[in-house]
């Protein structure tokens, strides 16, 4: 069955987001609201700042009392886009999310279909900072109940770019000339936003038996100042570059710290570029998506390929195994349209 007849006669399906206030948060909002037969629960921990859902709800995520409200009825779906960056390395993680701990139990208990948790590349064991272990921690929450954990790349779409990729963009347009951080095998791995959209879309009809921990991302990691240079060549600019060992970059953000306190730029961050994950584990999904749908999203990203856009960064073909059963051969019109419009938005 394809996607368009299940869009168009199966049951409708509440998915509800949380974090829905925040950049990826918002975009899946807008996503499901488009889509027919679907309803979309949003929570905020503030006031809303956009209009994509059905109801909404205003609470804390990991310590607000909200499961009851989203039980009846019982939604098909539960994704997780928020995060609590200021509380980072912030008191022990166990009792810092003992509730939500509880919320997923309950969510679980009364039959939700599917727990999905956004996570980061910057989660793997061995990781070094504290906004990688704690990402960690609540990775191990979902998988104890079988969810699935996501770990999108730099989400580097030139529409509309997350908030890493549009500091990058911002510093090297607007700035005379831009620091390039030196580390050895740093490097970032790139995704673009429909494609993540897209494939967190089509997880909801995996077949959940264990828990799952995937990697949405390119193949390539590529180094601070390529990307720098992806950039001068998309907005036609040319801006020198000045190396900085990222020793004293992270020395003069800890001195910062203790005197100051913590900003946008955080010694955590730079520990993160120099000691990053050596590799991408479960990226065939992503790698599958991109193959499968590969005209279709160029097409919706944008109407002209050049300067390239990031799609480059992946083959033709998927490298090795076979595909998916769970992707389907046709994306479907309503699905197509509602990312065409996330990212026109």
């Amino acid at each position: 069955m394809s996607l368009t007849q299940s869009d168009q006669t199966g049951p409708v399906r509440t998915v509800v987001i949380l974090g829905a206030g925040g950049y990826l948060g918002s975009a899946l909002c807008r996503f499901f609201y488009g889509l027919p037969r679907y309803n979309v629960t949003a929570l905020f921990h503030g006031a809303p700042d956009h209009r994509f859902f059905d109801r909404h709800l205003i609470a804390d995520a990991f310590t607000g009392n909200w499961v009851e409200q989203v039980m009846s009825p019982a939604p098909f779906a539960l994704i997780n886009c928020a995060f609590d960056f200021a509380g980072v390395g912030e008191a022990d993680p166990a009792a810092k999310y003992a509730a939500f701990d509880r919320s997923l139990a309950a969510l679980r208990e009364c039959g939700i279909g599917k727990l999905i948790n956004i996570s980061s590349m910057s989660a793997f064991f061995g990781c070094r900072t504290d906004y990688g272990r704690e990402k960690l921690f609540v990775e191990s929450l979902f998988a104890k109940y079988n969810g699935v954990n996501v770990r999108p790349g730099l989400i580097a779409s030139w529409r509309r770019p997350g908030a890493a990729m549009l500091r990058l963009i911002d510093i090297t347009r607007g700035a005379s000339f831009v620091p390039i951080l030196q580390a050895r095998n740093s490097g970032f791995y790139l995704c673009d936003l429909e494609a993540l959209v897209l494939g967190l879309f089509l997880l909801l009809d995996l077949r959940i038996g264990k828990p799952h921990t995937l990697s949405f991302c390119y193949r390539n990691r590529l180094p601070l100042d390529k990307i720098v240079q992806l950039i001068e060549t998309r907005y036609a600019i040319a801006r020198p570059t000045i190396p900085v060992p990222w020793p004293a970059a992270y020395l003069l953000l800890r001195v910062k710290e203790a005197f100051l306190g913590k900003s946008k730029i955080r010694a955590d961050s730079i520990l993160d570029f120099a000691y990053p994950a050596t590799s991408a584990s479960g990226r065939q999904a992503f790698a599958g998506v991109v193959a499968r749908y590969r005209s279709e999203l160029e097409t919706i990203a944008s109407v002209e390929r050049a300067p390239p856009g990031f799609y480059f960064l992946e083959g033709q073909q998927r490298q090795g195994g076979s595909r998916s059963c769970w992707l389907k051969d046709n994306a479907g019109a309503a699905v197509l349209t509602a990312l065409g419009r996330l990212a026109d938005a």
